[in-house]
């Protein structure tokens, strides 16, 4: 509350003798909660046979929760927690006692990377060397984002860049990593890919020889897992593994304090997708050793039985404190209630000062705590019209203050010049604003008016985020109702005519080189207001597209609904992101049905109908149907997504053997990125493959993997080596198939794709037969068919059977030869696609004429005589 107060007396003019008071209303249960929850935290522990860090299904006793109404005065009391925290360290001049804090409601505080390297970074205040959590974090980040330097990330968003800065993290997690691997910090650094698959080899080799953190149950498991958030999540089990070793300071007996306060709750609990809260629950339970004081607005539910499913940790059993039975043992669920008449009273006696005596007289101290009923922020406001009553020199009178609290707001924008009355309905629209972007909600308010505004006491500042201001969320749902009385208050219109201009100035600043922090920002920002207002731009189409592209994807319009709210075009765009996140979590059917419906009634050539076709059509794709994508891709082309559109459409040509048709588009297109260019080069690359032409094939491959290398793109060099290898395969030089397939494999360590590991041993397959290992061969053949079974990839049978083929010609068994390729017939034409390969394995078994007659839609490069010709000798060399 102290803050607002420090304006009030700087407004109230300069002759005024009234000054400000910092003041906190002392909670004392509360406050008395939190110290017993510290103390008992650290009983448990010290009392423990088993440390809970190791001992898992020990209930949990970490987590102190203060839950109340908007407006309570619980992000107050939070803070003050944690000052007391600290100072009562300071006093007994303790060095080991930690605070963490996160506003679950600020920008990315719910992405478990940002959350994980905060929660790191205050740790690192206790030491540099978390060992189990840096190396891990190292192989994690080698895979998750090869090329991408980790102190990139930790600088792009504000909360996670003063954490991180406060503490040289970077280099403490680099310091770590040296120990392992002296020579390169890769995924750290991201100096190249290269370096970074080094570091996270290096990690990995140590720990499969026993050699590295051999103790630390579980570590090797979360090294070799998967790079991906569910992993991830499970990290906060190698820092409280950390902090359990960690030397103590001082007195050997006594162990650290870290104290972890997580804000605004209902931001993640309040969702009807529970998937944030549920990696915030993982992080709590598998970090016993800190204690979690959480405010928000609701009491948690993670001691009751109906929770399970959704969450991983649910019942007494595991939180026994927090079952609603409870009312003794902390920590445990406290409900922040109103303030009593005393305490309201001594804050407002306290606030406002004059000669040393409270500035308000007793009868409007009286009114306001009579209309307020206890709730701070209502105290707050009174204060600021009570100062600026002052400022305009009257004497403030007890009929002024009292009325419920949307009368409070009414008074508060009444009290504002008529500008800055525009202006606080312009805030109130928006969760952060900052000065340009109320200019462009107010174009005709002059500058002065705004940055008096933007001094008023009820906006919260912090220059950490490119729009700095806040209204309170309470206050700005009482500011919405409170107008609506207002002889000059906004209608619906007016709010909508705002937002659309507050809509625009989001898009402008969005170009190419924007950053993924920023675009996510402006679109999260964007879909609110699109949700709360009716209005909508086509930017946030295209960069919803780009955000799908960049493979951020999986939080995109997080916690807004998909009914009723909006226009059609927002709940579009809302579709095709679940749409996508469908697609790539395997549930492609179920993607079709969402998409199949989404764009009806809506211009067909808009930006947000064309986001929607195009993720249609990648789910048809995805599901088996080439033909139904291919229809929409067509409809595609000339519109918004024309590049993607065209590149689809080459492919479906090559698939279905218009090999001329394709490398022509391909040589027309212009790619948007050196992501584009390396697929259209692999795809031309294709085309010279399947036509024996094999050393162009190659030179495409090399130029697209040189593009990767240099680009740091791992998962598209890993590809194009795995083409590499399919190309060269066939000259049976199995050495330089050996060394396409190292390569590749190694990358595919960092970015797992089982697709290309199938390709890569077909590879091998056919190069031993070629090379007369014919045992080699029948190994390398059963690989790929097993791998591609247990990836569901049936493509890889068609790999296995032109090998199986080839090896049956070259071993003299033509028969079985034949047996193979009708099943490579009958399978390609089911699935509509790739059906070339049947005429290719016929010229080995039956000579280029009859090869030549048995598909004759296929456009081979040079005519079929002369393609089918160069396959013929890949036997004949034998």
């Amino acid at each position: 509350m102290a803050r607002v107060n420090l304006r009030a007396a700087f407004m109230s003019g300069l002759s005024s003798t009234v000054t400000a008071q910092q003041v906190f209303t002392n909670r004392v249960d509360e406050v008395a909660a939190f110290e017993r929850a510290v103390a008992g935290l650290c009983r448990t522990l010290d009392e423990a046979e088993v440390s809970p860090v190791m001992d898992r299904a020990q209930g949990r006793r970490n987590v102190l929760t203060l839950y109340g109404v908007g407006g309570i005065g619980k992000t107050t009391l939070s803070h003050e927690l944690e000052r007391r925290l600290l100072a009562d360290a300071a006093a007994e001049g303790r060095d080991d006692v930690v605070a963490v804090r996160v506003d679950l409601s600020e920008d990315g505080a719910c992405d478990i990377e940002g959350l994980l390297l905060r929660l790191r970074a205050g740790l690192g205040q206790l030491g540099s060397r978390w060992q189990a959590f840096d190396l891990a974090l190292a192989a994690y980040w080698a895979r998750a984002h090869p090329g991408e330097p980790l102190q990139d990330f930790l600088d792009s968003s504000p909360a996670l860049r003063r954490a991180s800065r406060s503490v040289g993290l970077g280099d403490q997690i680099a310091e770590t990593v040296r120990d392992v691997d002296p020579t390169g910090l890769g995924g750290l650094t991201g100096l190249a890919h290269r370096a970074a698959l080094a570091t996270y080899r290096a990690v990995r080799d140590r720990v499969r020889e026993g050699r590295l953190l051999a103790d630390c149950e579980l570590f090797a498991e979360l090294v070799e897992a998967d790079a991906d958030y569910e992993t991830l999540s499970y990290f906060p089990y190698l820092l409280a593994w950390d902090l359990e070793r960690l030397p103590h300071r001082g007195r050997p007996s006594r162990r650290p304090t870290v104290c972890m306060f997580l804000d605004t709750f209902e931001v993640v609990n309040g969702r009807a997708d529970r998937r944030v809260e549920r990696l915030i629950q993982r992080c709590a339970y598998l970090m016993p050793n800190v204690l979690f004081v959480i405010t928000g607005r609701n009491r948690i539910d993670w001691a009751d039985a109906g929770a399970g499913g959704e969450l991983d940790f649910t019942g007494p059993q595991c939180w026994p404190n927090l079952h609603f039975s409870n009312d003794t043992a902390e920590p445990r669920q406290h409900l922040v209630g109103y303030l009593s008449d005393s305490d309201a009273d001594s804050y407002l006696r306290e606030a406002l000062v004059r000669d040393g005596r409270p500035a308000m007289p007793d009868e409007v101290r009286r009114r306001i705590i009579s209309g307020g009923q206890g709730l701070p922020l209502y105290l707050d406001l009174s204060v600021s019209h009570f100062v600026a009553l002052l400022a305009r020199h009257g004497q403030p009178s007890p009929d002024d203050f009292g009325g419920s609290f949307t009368a409070v707001a009414t008074r508060s924008i009444r009290d504002l010049p008529r500008e800055e009355r525009d202006l606080v309905r312009t805030a109130a629209l928006a969760d952060r604003v900052g000065a340009e972007l109320l200019r462009a909600g107010q174009p005709g308010v002059s500058d002065g008016s705004v940055a008096r505004f933007l001094r008023r006491p009820f906006l919260t500042h912090d220059d950490a985020y490119t729009l700095p201001y806040a209204l309170h969320a309470a206050l700005r749902h009482a500011i919405g109702e409170a107008d609506r009385t207002l002889p000059d208050g906004w209608s619906d219109r007016d709010r909508s005519e705002v937002a659309a201009r507050l809509l625009a100035w989001l898009g402008k600043g969005l170009g190419p080189g924007a950053g993924r922090v920023a675009l996510a920002q402006a679109l999260e920002s964007g879909l609110k207001l699109s949700a709360a207002h009716g209005v909508f731009e086509d930017w946030m189409a295209r960069v919803a597209q780009r955000l799908v592209e960049a493979g951020q994807w999986s939080e995109l319009g997080t916690g807004l609904s998909d009914e009723g709210a909006g226009t059609p075009e927002y709940r579009a765009v809302r579709a095709a992101v679940r749409g996508v996140q469908l697609r790539r979590t395997g549930h492609a059917a179920q993607a079709v049905e969402v998409l199949g419906t989404a764009g009806e009634g809506l211009p067909a050539g808009g930006p947000t109908v064309q986001l929607v076709r195009i993720h249609l059509a990648h789910a048809l794709r995805n599901h088996g149907d080439y033909t139904g994508a291919a229809e929409i891709y067509r409809a595609l082309v000339g519109g918004e997504f024309d590049a993607a559109a065209r590149y689809w459409l080459c492919d479906f040509d090559y698939l279905n053997g218009r090999f001329g048709t394709a490398l022509d588009s391909l040589r027309e297109q212009r790619s948007r990125g050196p992501e584009d260019e390396g697929e259209r080069l692999r795809l031309i690359g294709h085309i010279w493959r399947v036509n024996a032409r094999f050393d162009e094939a190659g030179t495409a491959y090399r130029e697209a993997i040189g593009l990767a290398r240099r680009e740091g793109l791992a998962a598209a060099e890993a590809k194009a080596l795995a083409n590499l290898a399919q190309t060269v395969c066939w000259s049976g030089d199995t050495a330089a198939v050996s060394d396409a397939a190292a390569r590749a494999r190694e990358l595919l360590d960092l970015v797992p794709n089982p697709v290309e590991l199938v390709k890569v041993r077909s590879a091998e397959a056919v190069a031993h037969a070629v090379a007369g290992d014919g045992g080699a061969a029948v190994q390398a053949i059963e690989g790929t068919r097993r791998l591609a079974d247990e990836i569901g990839y049936r493509g890889g049978h068609n790999l296995a059977d032109v090998a199986q083929v080839l090896l049956g010609v070259l071993g003299g068994d033509h028969d079985g030869a034949r047996r193979t390729r009708a099943e490579l017939d009958a399978r390609t034409r089911r699935s509509g696609g790739n059906t070339y390969w049947v005429p290719i394995v016929t010229s080995w078994i039956e000579g280029v004429p009859a090869a030549m007659e048995h598909d004759p839609r296929v456009e081979w490069v040079d005519g079929p005589a002369v393609s089918l010709g160069r396959w013929a000798e890949v036997a004949a060399r034998r």
